[in-house]
């Protein structure tokens, strides 16, 4: 698993506001992150952050959808209000106040940045659930409001399965033609059509799922 984001700027925060509970990491099975509204803009961000309050998260999504990273993915931070929460879920901020949905730049980001994250943990799914899901929010488990209902979670788990379908989609073709018969698709221009998702995934009678593409040609998936 990769600590750190390829995307994010790393701003580190405090060494000293991580770990506790028995634990300098979350738990294996802790998979997931848990989302908030920062109720501020940057510099009140980095302030609360660099300040003695107890409290840290992993990443912070600006307005811009610039993701700044603090701790390493693994770290147990204090942004759940109980351990609880703290053991088992990355923490992820969202510039922005109450009233404010996340900026187009922000969701872009977000399922940049979860998708990212899913990979690294081997989700089995991409769930909003309370518990046992992968997607959290601070209310669920604290009196809170946040995040406030900024997170429009319907379109950020749907370009999450989208990049994690497309990504499997894309090494099984690769991987079923080899090496010469992708370069010369590449040259062709059927990878941007993959990319751009100009094939469809079809089931077959034996229930196997095939990459169907714009040739007609069907990729084994399963």
């Amino acid at each position: 698993m990769d600590e750190f984001y390829p995307k994010a700027v790393y701003l580190p925060g405090p060494q000293n506001k991580q770990g506790g509970y028995g634990y300098n990491i979350r738990v294996r099975w802790g998979k997931g992150s848990l989302c908030h509204s920062a109720e501020g803009e940057l510099p009140g961000i980095l302030a609360r952050l660099d300040s003695t309050a107890e409290v840290s998260w992993q990443f912070t999504v600006l307005y811009s959808g610039v993701v700044l990273q603090h701790f390493p993915l693994s770290a147990c931070c204090w942004h759940g209000g109980s351990r609880y929460v703290n053991t088992r879920w990355a923490g992820i901020e969202f510039e922005g106040r109450v009233g404010e949905l996340l900026t187009p730049q922000q969701v872009a980001a977000a399922i940049d940045l979860l998708t990212w994250q899913a990979e690294q943990e081997d989700w089995s799914a991409v769930a909003l659930l309370k518990d046992i899901g992968t997607l959290h929010e601070h209310n669920w488990y604290y009196p809170t409001a946040c995040p406030s209902g900024r997170i429009p979670w319907d379109r950020i788990i749907g370009g999450i399965n989208m990049a994690l379908v497309s990504k499997a989609e894309f090494d099984a073709y690769k991987n079923m033609v080899g090496l010469q018969q992708f370069s010369r698709d590449l040259r062709d221009g059927l990878i941007t059509d993959l990319l751009s998702g100009k094939y469809h995934v079809g089931l077959k009678p034996n229930l196997t799922r095939v990459l169907i593409l714009p040739s007609g040609v069907e990729v084994p998936i399963d």
